[in-house]
């Protein structure tokens, strides 16, 4: 069923926002019906995380940018790497209490402040915590064993027999309930499952650097059996991507494939849930299942053997420009800093940032994500081959013409494709939000979808979208890290196309994100791990 791409095709026509579509909307927020951010379960023992853990202390730019980290040593991971790794990736930093509710805003951004991914853990016996699969809630920094024992080798051969999850003392797996972002965002919210986790996703790949530990992002696995490892009811919450990290360290001992035994799904606090259900969402989603570890190793192997072309328009070019990045800058912010500071502008300056400070969000958002669908073998450091093209409204760079312009990220230039573009067309590109005219620069991370689906089957809508989500999260840090602000944006899809034709005529927009120099000084976020109690975070 993978293959039959007219699921993917026909969700993403139907998902698309135009102006009638706008107009046509019925739609409302029932505040009184909004869902619990968290997922707790309601009668299993919980297990404090420590809160006495490290900060990720390298400089920000190299730890987002780099896909491996520079050193090889053999790190002993223990539950305070545990804990770190999960705060500032998903962890609660700030407490925002407004006339509609209390939001309890996280590491990472997500659409709406609704956060619809949870994390999973599964791993070996290690420093303080005992082999089992975990489900984190970041709302009292704590973790709920839904099974015990090491289940890597389970999780290994669901993934198609992978190797890194075999040798990983633990794997990160990452899931989204539907509900939680349907409830504002309806039938295009799946997109928001994929947009969501890889911004997650990109905190989590910089923390891991910062460790000095490696990881891979795995998107090919047998779909009903992770559910079914992780407990999930699958009619409401499903796998997104599991993240084996590697430590360096020798195996001593390979793990024997431990059978799933069918438990029961365990009670958790009712979710607030209205009449309506989006059964596009779910039909995509299981359209692109994998059902058995044969099919994940074919899949894998045929999206390796995939090559995304370098984009050779240069009769649509106007000008070219090389891109004049810092391989460190001037007071260069911690990672721990800079995800503590990134937030979502609400309000831009107009005032200029440096053709440098662009160079640099570029770079070192472009450098390579470790997605087990690419081929990443050629270049560690700068893998080429990806899924996502960028396209960009520039409107205030010094030294650089307002216009618009593709990035050749096989060359790291820019190639001005629209000269003397009003402000307006970004106001208009992202539905009216006058936020985005105010941005220096907007971003569209598109791709060639057919392509993608012919070869990657529906699974590669799922693939696109999620590559997309970690670059945009990369954007967000390396703008944050230059004290530039950042804000993720949906937008017209066929209008973008269409701005950006004839050079983007076959390609879909996955993913809008706008940076500026932020018109207020917003205060850093904090480490709240550990410093909620159930009752409040159960409290809108």
């Amino acid at each position: 069923m993978n293959n039959e791409i007219k699921y993917a095709k026909e969700y993403h026509e139907e998902t698309k926002h135009s102006e009638i579509s706008i107009q046509r909307s019925r739609h409302y927020l029932d505040w009184n019906n909004k869902p619990l951010p968290f997922k707790v379960y309601s009668n299993l023992p919980l297990i404090s995380l420590p809160t006495d853990f490290s900060q990720p202390t390298q400089g920000a730019l190299n730890s987002i940018g780099n896909t491996q980290p520079a050193k090889g040593k053999s790190v002993v991971f223990d539950i305070k790497n545990l804990a770190e790794l999960l705060f500032f990736s998903a962890g609660i930093t700030r407490v925002m209490k407004l006339d509609y509710g209390t939001y309890y805003m996280r590491a990472a951004s997500a659409t709406g402040a609704l956060y619809p991914i949870e994390l999973y853990i599964i791993c070996q016996d290690i420093p303080g915590l005992k082999a089992g699969v975990y489900h984190f809630c970041p709302g009292d920094f704590t973790l709920t064993e839904l099974r015990s024992g090491d289940y890597r080798a389970t999780l290994a051969d669901i993934a198609g027999g992978n190797n890194n999850i075999i040798s990983s003392p633990i794997t990160v797996a990452y899931t989204s309930i539907a509900w939680r972002n349907a409830w504002k965002y309806q039938a295009r919210s799946y997109r928001h499952w994929f947009w969501d986790s890889g911004v997650i996703a990109a905190n989590f790949l910089a923390t891991c650097i910062s460790l000095e530990i490696s990881t891979q992002l795995i998107m090919g696995f047998v779909d009903n059996a992770v559910n079914r490892l992780l407990r999930l009811d699958d009619k409401q919450e499903a796998a997104v991507v599991l993240a084996p990290i590697d430590n360096n360290s020798s195996v001593d001992s390979v793990p024997t494939i431990k059978e799933s035994e069918d438990l029961s799904i365990p009670q958790t606090i009712p979710m607030p849930r209205g009449d309506l259900d989006y059964p596009e969402i779910w039909k995509l989603h299981k359209s692109s299942y994998l059902h058995n570890k044969e099919e994940v190793k074919n899949w894998i192997a045929a999206a390796i053997a995939f090559k995304q072309t370098p984009t050779n328009k240069a009769a649509e070019v106007v000008h070219r420009k090389a891109l004049r990045f810092e391989t460190s800058i001037i007071n260069e912010p911690s990672l721990a800093e800079t995800i503590l500071l990134r937030g979502s502008a609400r309000k831009f300056s107009r005032q200029p940032i440096s053709f440098t400070q662009l160079s640099n969000i570029l770079h070192y958002s472009t450098r390579g994500v470790p997605l087990d669908f690419l081929d990443s073998k050629s270049d560690n450091v700068n893998n080429k081959n990806s899924t996502i093209d960028i396209y960009l409204i520039v409107n205030d760079v010094e030294g650089l013409q307002a216009g618009a312009y593709f990035f050749d990220h096989y060359n790291e230039s820019i190639e001005q494709l629209k000269n003397k573009v009003p402000r307006e067309i970004s106001v208009y590109l992202c539905l009216g939000q006058a936020l985005f005219g105010d941005a220096n620069v907007v971003f569209f991370l598109m791709t060639d979808l057919n392509k993608i689906l012919d070869t990657l089957g529906n699974r590669g809508y799922r693939a696109s979208q999620f590559e997309a989500g970690v670059i945009a999260g990369k954007i967000y840090l390396t703008a944050y890290a230059q004290k530039i602000g950042a804000s993720g944006s949906t937008f017209f899809d066929d209008a973008v196309s269409e701005f950006f034709s004839p050079h983007a005529a076959d390609k879909s927009t996955m993913i809008a994100v706008g940076i500026g120099v932020p018109g207020y000084k917003s205060r850093p976020g904090k480490n709240l791990a550990g410093q909620l109690t159930r009752t409040e975070i159960l409290t809108q």
